[in-house]
Parts: C-alpha cells; sequence; structure tokens
C-alpha cells in the first residue's frame, strides 16, 4: 500500500492563494508552492493536474474575500458601502485585485467560461443595490444603468488606488469621492423621468 498524503488539496489551495496574496500571480509556480508547504515538489506534481485549476481556486477564495470587502457596512448606503469595499480591496490587497481584474487579459489559457469584472459585478451587486433606500423607486434598468456607470468611475479609482496613485489614498477621501459622484449619477436618473 502507498503512503498516504499529508496534503490535502486545501492545504494546496491555501498555499497557493497565500504566495499569489503576497507576491501575485507571476511567482506562483511549482517551487514557490512547496516553498510555502516546506516540501519537495513531488507532492505538488502529484496533485496538481494544471495550474489552469488551481487558478481557478484562487480566483474563488479571491472573489469570495472580494465580497466580503463589499458586504463590509462602513456607511448607511450598501451600494456606497458596494463600491467603497470594491476601492479598499484594490487598495489592501494589491495582487488578488490584479489577479482578478488586470492580469487575466494577459493568461493566454484564459477559458471562454471565465466571467468578466463587469459580468461579476454585475451578478454580485445589482441585488443588493435594492437593499438602498436611496435607490427605491429606481426600476431595474434604471438600476443597472447606475450600476454601470458606477462601476466605471469606482474602478477607476480602485485601479488608481491598488497602484498609490491617489492624491489621498485614504478611505475617507475615497468614501467621498464615490459619494459625491454616485449622489450625482442617481440625482441624473431620478431625473430621466
Amino acid at each position: 500500500m502507498p503512503p498516504q498524503s499529508i496534503f490535502t488539496r486545501e492545504m494546496f489551495i491555501q498555499a497557493a492563494f497565500k504566495v499569489v496574496r503576497s507576491h501575485g500571480i507571476e511567482k506562483l509556480s511549482a517551487r514557490s508552492l512547496a516553498r510555502e508547504l516546506n516540501c519537495s515538489t513531488m507532492p505538488i506534481y502529484s496533485y496538481l493536474k494544471s495550474m489552469r485549476q488551481l487558478r481557478d481556486d484562487i480566483k474563488e477564495k479571491a472573489t469570495e474575500l472580494l465580497l466580503a470587502y463589499q458586504n463590509t457596512k462602513r456607511t448607511d448606503s450598501p451600494f456606497l458601502d458596494m463600491g467603497l469595499g470594491y476601492v479598499m480591496f484594490a487598495r489592501n490587497e494589491k495582487h488578488l485585485f490584479r489577479f482578478l481584474f488586470m492580469d487575466a487579459g494577459r493568461d493566454p489559457r484564459r477559458g471562454r467560461k471565465s466571467r468578466n469584472p463587469r459580468q461579476m459585478a454585475f451578478e454580485n451587486l445589482l441585488p443588493g443595490m435594492g437593499k438602498d433606500p436611496m435607490l427605491s423607486g429606481l426600476d431595474g434598468p434604471k438600476r443597472e444603468s447606475i450600476l454601470l456607470k458606477m462601476w466605471i468611475f469606482t474602478h477607476g479609482i480602485a485601479v488608481l488606488a491598488n497602484s498609490n496613485a491617489l492624491p489621498d489614498n485614504s478611505e475617507k477621501a475615497i468614501e467621498n469621492l464615490i459619494h459625491d459622484t454616485g449622489r450625482a449619477v442617481i440625482l441624473d436618473a431620478f431625473n430621466e423621468y
């Protein structure tokens, strides 16, 4: 009977996630994973059927963390919290944000099944918009229009925060930027009726 592996699938995913979170996806390899697990590369090659599956697992964990940031209550507005959480994720989790939103297009192995960032934002955020009192009275298409405009704006802020290019990278300054722009976009949507 062959010896049983002391490693589990979850251990490999956790170690890979830690490597990507700390150093970026470009540093993920069998060797860096083996270093993180304090083992040889042999168990890595035995476990890994493909790096693509491991990347998908990391993407899933990173998306869960992003959603936790977006669902954290920071203000009295759930819609503002979603945008602010997105930018805080970009600011605080630089490598994970780049992996999810900036490096994906460079991966030649990216499959057609992958969701693009806009699809992911809409799938996860549109239902939560209904909980925001500021948006009550707006129909689905109006909410989608607001979300698209604010996602484009917020993604721009997130990229700037991720690269430390904002004049003030504090949470309060970012909150004010998103709040002021969001208010103008929402008021515009109500004025279109």
